[in-house]
This record gives C-alpha cells, sequence and structure tokens, in this order.
C-alpha cells in the first residue's frame, strides 16, 4: 500500500513539474535549400543566336520561341530560371537599351532598392549594365550586354515561389553568382 502511495505521489509530482503551461515562441522554420554545384560549367551556343556563354552543368536549357533567340536557363531543384533574350542590333541599340533599362525600373515600384553596376569586358567587346533589386521583387537581378554595334542580350532572373526576400535569400546569392559567371563568359560569335 505504501509503495502504491509513493508512486502516485511520484506520478503527482511529475505532472505538475512538467507541464509547464507558459507557450514558448518558436520562429518559423524553412526547409534546407539544396544548391546546386557551381564547380561545372558548360559552353552554351545556340545556332542562329550569335552569342555564346558558360552556363551551370545542372541547369536545363528550354527554348521559349523556335524563331527567336529566347532562351529560359532553368534551375528545376531551386525553381529559378534565367530568362535570355538575344537581339542583332539593326541601327536600334538605343531603342533596346531603353527598353531593357524600362524593364528593370518597372521592378523597383515593389523592391525596396536598386543598384546599377556597370560592366566591360573590352578584350570580348562586351559592355553592359547589371541591376541587383532588393527586397520583395519579382525579378532580383537583371542585365544586358551588348558590342555596341551588332548584338545585345538581355537577361532576367525569376524565381517561381513567393518573394520572400528572407527565406529566399540562399538562392537569390547563388542565382547572382551565376548571372556574373553567365555575363563574364559571353562571347560573340559574329
Amino acid at each position: 500500500m505504501k509503495m502504491n502511495r509513493l508512486w502516485a505521489m511520484a506520478l503527482g509530482a511529475m505532472l505538475l513539474v512538467g507541464c509547464d503551461p507558459t507557450p514558448v515562441a518558436r520562429p518559423v522554420g524553412y526547409i534546407r535549400i539544396g544548391l546546386p554545384s557551381q564547380e561545372n560549367y558548360v559552353d552554351y551556343a545556340r545556332e542562329g543566336c550569335d552569342f555564346t556563354a558558360q552556363l551551370n552543368a545542372e541547369s536545363a536549357v528550354r527554348l521559349k520561341d523556335s524563331s527567336e533567340c529566347w532562351v529560359d536557363v532553368v534551375y528545376p531543384t531551386i525553381m529559378s530560371t534565367i530568362q535570355l533574350t538575344y537581339k542583332p542590333v539593326q541601327e536600334d541599340l538605343e531603342t533596346l537599351v531603353e527598353d531593357a533599362q524600362k524593364l528593370a525600373y518597372k521592378h523597383t515600384l515593389k523592391a525596396s532598392g536598386m543598384r546599377e553596376q556597370f560592366f566591360a569586358y573590352p578584350e570580348k567587346q562586351v559592355y553592359g549594365m547589371y541591376y541587383e533589386m532588393s527586397g520583395a521583387s519579382a525579378s532580383t537581378t537583371q542585365f544586358y550586354a551588348t558590342d555596341s554595334a551588332h548584338h545585345f542580350l538581355r537577361g532576367v532572373l525569376y524565381h517561381y515561389s513567393i518573394p520572400n526576400p528572407d527565406s529566399l535569400a540562399p538562392v537569390t546569392d547563388f542565382m547572382r553568382e551565376e548571372m556574373l559567371q553567365l555575363i563574364s563568359t559571353i562571347e560573340w560569335t559574329k
């Protein structure tokens, strides 16, 4: 009988001590993002499009339009895409540049800031502007590249998820590095 009483008291003490009615706030958790490797790049060239560039070997290239040089470089594991549009310059370079700038500035409505950076690779005749948006913008990074006479290439990065800058930060940083890699390896073929 004494043993039963001891067990009942021990159980009662555990229930009183073990149950804390005070709720504990826990941060919202996000899944771990497995980023592709940045060790293997392959040369990309498409007949009829007068440029080449190096793309991540783990990305997939999807043609948007067979008659145009519109290409999606898809990163399926992180739901991101770089959309590339190549156009030959036909005495309309000023219009192409203005259009690219307008499209980049459209994203400043949702972005909390934008950084512009000029880039130049004179040995390859590649010149252009790189745009980096911060905040909840649909596109976080854009660029255009040209040789100022014959070639014009525009690239836009899109994430196919809700634009939450905090949870997308690792993917955005990764994709910005991918875009800079792509820009640094652009070469005109004609």
